[in-house]
């Protein structure tokens, strides 16, 4: 049968180690401190549910991880509703909330945050496949309001990592309707980010934490949405 991969090797050796992902293992074993030359305890998390506010608890399935060298929130932002019986809640409320949790976390702890997860909006014309649709201005996802809040999360020193990374890319989405067939022919919008601390992309001799990349892998099926 197939040997299950052991942390430590999906980490660089030290030379001490002898070079070789067996001397990096039997080091780890010995020495539950450190993988390579990674500290394990800046692996280990905090873990925390909600986003600070009563109201909210019954919403958003939010589940925050405290490292030490940053603050994971991962969650689901609430849909508007068919009707938009839900848009003044979702932006007026759910994500100014959500904004100034993450912004309290990190001033509280003096680290970069990252939240993610579907965050149902598809913020500019290059996150939907038929920008200009007459519909769209009142559908949950894409309306003015819904785009202008994420707008104003972003102004407040935070990045769509995927659009910072790729700004020109068209075509990448994350989300397409089940029920009309739109996913052989890529009509999807992209509903889900990983938004982030300014900070995390930029790569400099003292930077700890750099997020690399953000993309989709749209080949993985079993939801209406993909990784």
């Amino acid at each position: 049968s197939k040997k299950q991969a052991t942390l430590s090797s999906f980490f660089k050796a030290d030379a001490g180690n002898g070079g070789s992902d067996g001397g990096a293992e039997k080091n780890a074993a010995r020495d539950v401190g450190n993988i390579g030359n990674v500290d394990v305890a800046n692996l280990i998390p905090t873990v925390s549910y909600g986003i600070g506010k009563e109201k909210h608890d019954g919403e958003g399935r939010s589940i925050t991880l405290d490292f030490p060298l940053f603050t994971m929130t991962n969650l689901y932002v609430p849909n508007s509703g068919q009707k938009l019986e839900r848009l003044s809640y979702r932006t007026k409320e759910w994500d100014a909330d959500l904004l100034a949790y993450m912004q309290k976390k990190e001033k509280e702890r003096n680290v970069p945050v990252i939240w993610l997860g579907d965050l149902n909006v598809a913020h500019t014309a290059k996150e939907t496949w038929n920008e200009g649709a007459k519909h769209l201005v009142k559908s949950a996802g894409t309306t003015p309001e819904e785009r202008a809040s994420f707008d104003q999360q972003l102004d407040a020193g935070y990045v769509d990592a995927f659009r910072e990374l790729h700004p020109d890319a068209l075509g990448h989405y994350s989300y397409w309707s089940q029920r009309a067939g739109n996913r052989e022919p890529n009509k999807g919008l992209r509903l889900d980010y990983f938004v982030c601390s300014q900070d995390l992309l930029e790569d400099s001799n003292e930077s700890q934490v750099v997020v690399r990349d953000s993309y989709m892998i749209p080949d993985q099926k079993g939801s209406d949405h993909c990784p």
